[in-house]
C-alpha cells in the first residue's frame, strides 16, 4: 500500500506552483549574481569548512534514535570547531578582558584545578555541593575530569577551556538543569546567556561556541523531529535565559571548591538564580528522541 496521503477534494498536491516560486525567487535574490569559482565558497568560514558545515548539519537533522548515545556527535563537533578557531585572536581577547576586568584576571591567576577523589569526601553532608559530587562519581563511575586529563595546563586560555569542561557535570547539579535532553539545552542557553552578559562580544562568542552549537542544534532537531517535544524544550530555553540573565558572574568563573560543604540550594541563592525542575524533565524525554 502506497503510504502517500493522496490529495482528496482538490487539495493541491504542494502549496505553491512553479510560478509563485520563480516569482518569490526573484524577490528574495534580487538583482545581484554571486561571483562565480570553481569550488563553492561563501564568506562565512562555517560555511566553508566541511567539517564544521557536516557536524552541525548531521546534530541539527538528524534523529536521536536509541541506538548511539546522544553525544555520539560530540567529537565531529569538536573537530569542526577547532577547524573555524582562531586560537591566537581568542588569546588576544583573554588579554585585554584581563586588562578591562580584575575579577576575571583573579580567576585566571588563581587556576584552581581540583582532582575529586570520593574517597576523601567522605566527611561533607548530605544535600552539600561535596557530599553530591562524591556521589556522583561513586554511582555513576563516571570522570568528572574526562576532558583535558593530564593536561599539564600552561596558559589562561588553557585554564579557561579545561575549567569549563571539567565543571559541566557540577553546574548540572547545582543548577538541577539535567542531564536531560530538556536540561541540556537550558544550561547551555544559561552559559551562552551569562558569558554574553559578562565578556566582550568576540570572547564570550568564542568561549560559548560550544554550548551555542548544541544548543541551536537541539532547538532544529526538536522542531523537525519532535514537535510534541517543543513546549517543554521551549520552557527550558526560556528558564536557562532567565537563569543566565539573573546570575551574578558566567557560571565558568565560580569556584565550585568554595561552596564544597553548602547545600546546594543555598548556592544558587547566593548566585542569585533559580533552579532548574531536577528530574522532572527526564519525563519528556521520550518525547524527544527515536
Amino acid at each position: 500500500m502506497d503510504d502517500m496521503v493522496t490529495a482528496t477534494n482538490d487539495a493541491p498536491g504542494r502549496l505553491r506552483d512553479e510560478a509563485q516560486i520563480a516569482a518569490d525567487s526573484a524577490y528574495m535574490k534580487g538583482d545581484g549574481a554571486p561571483v562565480a569559482g570553481s569550488i563553492p565558497m561563501s564568506t562565512s568560514r562555517y560555511l566553508n569548512s566541511p567539517l564544521f558545515a557536516h557536524a552541525y548539519t548531521t546534530l541539527s537533522l538528524r534523529r536521536f534514535g536509541h541506538d548511539i548515545p546522544v553525544t555520539y556527535d560530540i567529537p565531529d563537533m569538536q573537530r569542526g570547531m577547532e577547524d573555524v578557531a582562531d586560537v591566537m585572536n581568542t588569546v588576544r581577547l583573554i588579554a585585554e578582558e584581563r586588562e578591562k576586568k580584575p575579577e576575571f584576571a583573579a580567576w585566571l591567576d588563581r587556576r584552581r584545578d581540583t582532582r575529586w577523589n570520593p574517597a576523601e569526601m567522605g566527611h561533607y553532608a548530605d544535600g552539600t555541593l561535596g557530599a553530591t559530587i562524591r556521589d556522583f562519581i561513586v554511582k555513576s563511575g563516571m570522570d568528572i575530569e574526562f576532558s583535558y586529563k593530564g593536561k599539564e595546563i600552561t596558559s589562561d586560555i588553557e585554564y579557561l577551556f579545561k575549567r569549563g569542561a571539567q565543571s559541566h557535570d557540577i553546574q548540572h547539579m547545582v543548577t538541577l538543569f539535567g542531564p536531560n535532553i530538556a536540561g541540556e539545552t537550558a544550561m547551555a542557553m544559561m552559559n551562552v546567556t551569562c558569558d554574553a552578559n559578562y565578556f566582550s562580544p568576540e570572547l564570550a562568542h568564542a568561549i560559548y561556541m560550544g554550548t551555542l552549537f548544541v544548543s541551536s542544534a537541539s532547538y532544529m532537531r526538536a522542531g523537525l523531529h519532535y514537535p510534541a517535544g517543543m513546549p517543554i524544550l521551549l520552557e527550558a530555553m526560556e528558564r536557562g535565559i532567565a537563569a543566565g540573565r539573573a546570575i551574578k558572574k558566567p557560571l565558568l568563573m565560580v569556584d565550585w571548591e568554595d561552596y564544597l560543604d553548602w547545600q546546594i540550594a543555598d548556592i544558587a541563592a547566593d548566585l542569585g538564580f533559580e533552579q532548574g525542575p531536577g528530574d522532572a524533565w527526564v519525563a519528556f524525554d521520550p518525547m524527544l528522541l527515536g
